[in-house]
């Protein structure tokens, strides 16, 4: 948000904003860096939700996708080719984690955490104490705090 959004739309009431402001913000990343700029979209289009029923704005919301920005921009999917990285071999990974123990610092801690406890980075980086039973080894996520996409 501060680095994309802000700087265009930042300065402005949120009763001013309109659809051409958000896509001004928008158009510059959403080819370079689709997937953010769409999470983005969806931030916007919650605080000018928020803001509506708060009664700070009226009207429709800029940000909306269907039948209103996705007039104006690409699909998400169809601007830039997913490219996945290669899996790590399963041979390679005795090795990596070796090496991976050298290191000092918590991300080397939560990438190994990770690779243990084959979860996503999100839930391992949003971990809180209370979630962990260290007396029988378990991780309990709590359910608002999984996320996955399917």
């Amino acid at each position: 948000m501060a680095q994309h959004i802000l700087p265009t739309l930042g300065s402005l009431p949120v009763a001013s904003i309109s659809t051409a402001e958000v896509h001004r913000a928008l158009s510059p990343i959403w080819a370079l860096i689709p997937e953010t700029a769409s999470k983005l979209r969806a931030r916007v289009e919650a605080v000018l939700d928020w803001s509506t029923v708060s009664g700070y704005r009226t009207g429709e919301n800029p940000a909306r996708w269907k039948g209103h920005l996705s007039a104006l921009l690409a699909q998400p999917g169809k601007v830039r080719k997913v490219e996945h990285r290669a899996a790590m071999p399963y041979a390679s990974i005795p090795a990596f984690m070796a090496q991976l123990r050298t290191r000092d610092g918590i991300d080397a801690r939560a990438l190994e955490f990770c690779v243990l406890t084959a979860t996503r980075s999100a839930e391992v980086l949003g971990a809180q104490r209370q979630e962990f039973d260290f007396d029988n080894a378990i991780w309990t996520i709590p359910a608002a705090n999984v996320r996955f996409r399917g």
